[in-house]
């Protein structure tokens, strides 16, 4: 029998990782009340208007340089929503906004602009994934028509409930005409590493970004593992926590639900224990731009 040959030349057999880089994007600043990031016993709403103590908050996206093309993962905020007093249509809204936030976002903090100095057109995005439906997470989608918008099936029902824009959902610049939304489902997988998640989702199919529910934060949170020979795992964990410390101390923020979200804490702690150098990294936590240089084995 003749031997089969194989083609080993470089048009056949690729060499290059599947993920070149992954960088933290800033889409301006914030502040938040101390409770809102560190959790209290009190009301919301009671902190929420006699509060006094505010801590910075940065605004942060992800961009992962992958073999196929820039994703995003998140959008970042749109300056809009400080420079245009009808942004919220809601005259609620608009009458809370400013008694939650202190915000510090000029025009230079769209996703696009952002991208630029990042030395990446918006035009070569064909996929961003959606962590959640915060306004401050997918402000940036108009100015990439051209993508793919991830986000999981749960986290879209939400805009079918009644006045999602309570939660800070805001249909009017979620559903708009250029947006290519994807609702994912995740899928059962036997690999023992997600035993305590409800499925995953392959974004690229080449295992390299690996989507998981992590519901609290809102019901369709999801947060995105990063696997490249070399590195250490990375774990994008959105707005589940506002500090990975917290999360490794069990200290719940004063938004979201309590227990669905200490289930996902309790998740994500287990697989740091299948993956003891997964490196977490929150979209507001100062110190996810060196969580993450850490990783790659870079300096930040």
């Amino acid at each position: 029998m003749a031997a089969i040959e194989t083609d080993t030349s470089s048009e056949s057999v690729s060499t290059e990782k599947p993920i070149n880089s992954v960088s933290v994007l800033r889409s301006g600043d914030a502040e938040q009340h101390k409770e809102h990031r560190y959790g209290s016993k009190l009301p919301k709403l009671f902190w929420v208007f006699f509060g006094r103590s505010w801590v910075p908050l940065p605004l942060q996206f992800f961009l992962i340089e992958h073999r196929d093309g820039p994703i995003l993962f998140d959008t970042g905020i749109d300056p809009a929503v400080v420079t245009d007093p009808g942004y919220i249509k809601q005259a609620i809204g608009r009458f809370l906004l400013w008694r939650i936030f202190k915000f510090n976002v000029t025009e230079q903090d769209r996703a696009d602009h952002v991208l630029e100095r990042a030395g990446v057109a918006a035009g070569d995005i064909r996929t961003a994934v959606i962590s959640h439906l915060h306004f401050d997470h997918v402000g940036g989608i108009a100015q990439f028509p051209q993508a793919y918008l991830l986000v999981s099936a749960r986290e879209w029902a939400i805009l079918s409930e009644p006045n999602p824009e309570r939660e800070w959902i805001l249909r009017e610049h979620i559903e708009i005409p250029s947006a290519k939304w994807t609702q994912i489902t995740f899928e059962p997988t036997d690999d023992p590493l997600f035993s305590e998640f409800d499925g995953v989702y392959d974004v690229a199919g080449d295992g390299s970004m690996i989507l998981l529910p992590t519901p609290g934060h809102t019901p369709g949170s999801i947060s995105m593992l990063i696997r490249q020979d070399g590195w250490d795992p990375i774990l994008l964990v959105a707005d589940l926590t506002y500090e990975t410390t917290l999360l490794e101390d069990n200290v719940v923020p004063g938004v979201g639900d309590r227990e669905s979200l200490l289930a996902s804490f309790a998740k994500v702690r287990r697989l740091k224990e299948r993956l003891p150098d997964l490196k977490i990294a929150a979209s507001h936590d100062f110190s996810a731009a060196e969580t993450i240089a850490s990783a790659m084995g870079r300096s930040p």
